[in-house]
């Protein structure tokens, strides 16, 4: 039977990849219909219509429309993936400045600017669920990769919404830089992740039921060159011989991350708006319909200046080029089952994509996703949305669950303090109120200061207020 999925958020830059990779696999999940969606219509002609381009220019059967009407694109859908950046590139670029001129780390998913950003974002996916639970085929689920992406679906399920799955690419970007780095089928890996979304750690990687992560820690050659170690000081990964998320970079090195923003001559945010502001007024010299293979050209060279320069700020400039792995010299040969290739690795397409695979046909593929806890992880409430490895099956996502002893202490103290600083957040939106906001910021680690969190909220609620309106 034909199914419909409805991307919301379509005028993102990241569109065209996600139609790239839905062509390859549209019809073992019985997708025939897109409906791409967005408010900037401008946005979505280019970067919703070069993606329309690549579906006609392979001659699939296919159909991408374009709308900037949500109920167009979310009647009878029944998946839905959710991509919104409230307020635009302009307003991270804010969210990154006000923070920064407080002496705080400026981030778009985490500390002063995370925060901003949900503010403004989380009443705005609500009104989105409302419409999707009026509007779509009963049972339809929502993929939600809006960022913050934990926090907001945290706030999703506190107001009701269960029929939500938070994604992102990073906690499933650790098994494919592990399978490529050790040249073997990811399909050969469970790893088994738990925390929160942009604050997790892998602490078990298996073959064939073996736990293999001692054995890597063991080879020097493992920790100074694994690509998901590059961020961070050895003696610290060696300490904590689990593999942590990328943005823990924030947390375990913040001055040095600080003193990098602060130095650079623009924000992460600045680059990408630049950047996607030169790219527009390229394409704007061309017409999408008529010369869409110049189009293209245009959009994949200014995605290559974005995406070669990742993580380039906050670690000073510097550019990481990371030695080769002998994967013989790991002694994993002989566990090698030799599976067939089951999963997709394709940025937060292939999540949503393995997800709706596994479902449908009961694979039973492992999948770190954003699900409330359910008891998976002791010491965290079942209904906290942890970012947990789960096994998706016809029933859906099923956490997989964690000894006691597998929980490393400082780590789930971590987890409970900015766990504490998102449903104060929530409370926060949920009630318009400073109080609840300032006590938020005030818990978190990268703010952690009563008189900043005060001046924060007064500068992101006047900031915020087109959005969120006026807080007490």
């Amino acid at each position: 039977m034909a199914k419909k999925l409805a991307l919301i958020g379509g005028g993102s830059v990241r569109t065209y990849y996600f139609i790239e990779s839905l062509l390859k696999f549209y019809r073992d999940m019985e997708i025939h219909e897109v409906a791409v969606m967005d408010t900037d219509a401008e946005k979505l002609a280019y970067f919703g219509g070069i993606a329309r381009y690549l579906a006609l220019r392979e001659g699939s059967d296919l159909c991408v429309s374009l709308t900037t009407d949500a109920v167009t694109a979310l009647k009878d859908a029944d998946y839905i993936v959710t991509t919104v950046r409230t307020g635009g590139d302009a307003m991270r670029t804010r969210d990154e400045r006000i923070a920064l001129s407080k002496g705080l780390i400026g981030q778009e998913t985490t500390g002063a600017g995370g925060f901003s950003y949900a503010i403004r974002t989380i009443p705005v996916m609500i009104d989105y669920m409302r419409l999707i639970r009026t509007v779509t085929k009963p049972g339809a689920l929502v993929f939600n990769f809006t960022n913050p992406s934990g926090l907001v679906t945290q706030a999703l399920y506190d107001a009701g919404f269960d029929n939500v799955i938070g994604i992102c690419d990073n906690a499933t970007g650790i098994k494919m830089d592990l399978a490529k780095a050790l040249r073997i089928n990811a399909s050969d890996l469970l790893v088994k992740v738990y925390g929160l979304n942009h604050l997790s750690w892998a602490n078990r990687v298996e073959i064939g039921g073996v736990d293999i992560l001692p054995r890597l820690f063991e080879k020097d050659s493992f920790v100074q060159n694994f690509h998901q170690f590059l961020y961070f000081d050895r003696d610290l990964i060696r300490k904590l011989r689990c593999i942590p998320n990328g943005y823990l970079y924030y947390f375990y090195h913040r001055e040095r991350a600080l003193q990098n923003l602060l130095s650079a001559k623009e924000t992460r945010g600045e680059f990408i708006l630049r950047n996607n502001t030169e790219m527009m007024e390229e394409l704007r010299k061309y017409s999408i319909d008529l010369e869409p293979e110049t189009c293209l050209a245009v959009y994949r060279d200014y995605m290559h200046r974005r995406e070669s320069s990742y993580m380039s700020i906050e670690l000073g400039g510097e550019t990481l080029h990371p030695e080769g792995i002998d994967p013989k010299s790991l002694g994993i040969d002989a566990l090698l089952g030799q599976k067939p290739v089951t999963e997709i690795y394709e940025g937060y397409a292939g999540v949503v994509f393995n997800y709706i695979d596994s479902q449908k046909n009961d694979k039973r593929i492992d999948l770190a996703v954003s699900v409330p806890n359910q008891g998976a992880v002791p010491g965290m409430a079942d209904d906290d949305v942890l970012e947990i490895t789960c096994l998706i099956g016809r029933d859906g996502a099923k956490p997989m669950p964690f000894a006691r002893q597998e929980i490393d202490e400082t780590n789930l103290a971590l987890m409970k303090t900015i766990k504490r600083y998102e449903r104060l957040t929530t409370e926060a939106v949920r009630t318009h109120s400073k109080a609840a906001a300032r006590e938020a910021l005030m818990q978190h680690p990268l703010v952690g200061d009563y008189s900043l969190a005060k001046a924060l909220v007064e500068e992101y609620t006047v900031l915020n207020e087109p959005w969120i309106g006026e807080w007490k």
